[in-house]
């Protein structure tokens, strides 16, 4: 019996631990605060179709900055167009989004993820690095710029 006990507590114990260490992970990279972030879009032949600052408010993830400003195309669970947005991605400590297309009223930007995909960077004061992170969980914050490249998979 105190065997069972002991087994007990050490299994409810290690859950607890699991538990708090995926929280502690799984940061959900909202704005702590509000403010602007400049971005620029660009197409498969290099050319910028889209260069501005974005407002974004306390509390939104870079997704909701974009789906607030842009008209997107996010990918399903087969990885085809769906306009709706309407599936995200979950895994093991993970949920979001995969965007495919970003367009608005000038310019539409969209991707098959197999011959091309968006690419997110950002500037860290002398270049732009690939992140990363998906728009759902692409750290920001007031003042950073974020670039949006369409890339083909296949090259080095």
């Amino acid at each position: 019996m105190k065997k069972l006990a002991i087994k007990a507590f050490i299994s409810i114990v290690s859950i607890a631990i699991v538990f708090v260490a995926i929280r502690l992970l799984s940061n959900n990279h909202e704005a702590v605060s509000d403010g602007f972030v400049h971005v620029t879009i660009v197409d498969g032949q290099g050319i910028t179709v889209f260069e501005d600052d974005i407002e974004f408010f306390e509390n939104e993830t870079f997704y909701d900055v974009l789906n607030r400003s842009f008209d997107l195309t996010c990918a399903n669970s087969s990885y085809q167009a769906d306009p709706d947005c309407l599936y995200t991605f979950q895994g093991f400590g993970y949920q979001g989004k995969v965007l495919l297309g970003v367009s608005n009223d000038d310019f539409a930007v969209l991707t098959d993820w197999y011959n091309s995909f968006l690419a997110f960077e950002q500037f860290d004061g002398e270049t732009y690095y690939l992140s990363t992170a998906g728009p759902s969980h692409l750290q920001f914050a007031n003042g950073d710029k974020i670039r949006i490249s369409v890339k083909d998979p296949w090259e080095g």
